[in-house]
């Protein structure tokens, strides 16, 4: 291990310790752990407690998700929150892929009808057992058009590119 503090080694520490586990600068550094907390004591440094210290890796994953990807999901695998997540993505200058809205519109409507499904006031909605119009109501034997296939296929479709997302999540060390 080393013996002096270098100037360098002092401004790193100051940047890099606020932000970072002692563990880690002490790495960066070529020493022990008790020095860098020694150090930084003695120099005032203390760890930084408010906000998100976003790391290299969290960053790689922004910037290569963030174009293509809802923002709820990505900062659920990420691990901050969404504003968080926005706030972020506007530092570094990212924007969604042109079009990406239309290209997800059928994503949009179902999230959307997701969220409508979750919500708790359910004044005017239709409760379970009561019969609107039978007219609109599942009838048995009944087929699915070709429509609806369609709908499903596209589902299906919608899982599989959210659980290859998932797993290229998983390789770059994010448990979901």
């Amino acid at each position: 291990m080393k013996n002096r503090w270098t100037y360098q080694d002092v401004d790193t520490l100051k940047r890099e310790y606020p932000v970072r586990e002692a563990e880690e600068v002490a790495a960066m550094l070529g020493r022990s752990v008790q020095a860098v907390f020694v150090k930084a004591y003695k120099l005032g440094l203390r760890k930084q407690t408010y906000g998100i210290v976003w790391t290299p890796q969290m960053l790689k994953l922004l910037k290569d998700f963030f174009p293509t990807m809802f923002n709820v999901p990505l900062a659920k695998w990420i691990g901050v929150s969404r504003s968080s997540l926005l706030r972020k993505a506007r530092e570094l200058g990212l924007e969604k892929k042109p079009g990406f809205r239309e290209d997800r519109a059928e994503d949009i409507r179902h999230n959307q009808s997701i969220g409508a499904k979750r919500s708790k006031n359910t004044r005017g909605r239709i409760k379970k057992g009561e019969h609107v119009s039978p007219a609109t109501e599942f009838k048995k034997g009944h087929v699915l058009s070709e429509e609806a296939k369609a709908r499903q296929i596209a589902g299906l479709k919608r899982y599989w590119k959210y659980r290859k997302q998932r797993e290229e999540l998983i390789k770059h060390g994010i448990n979901i």
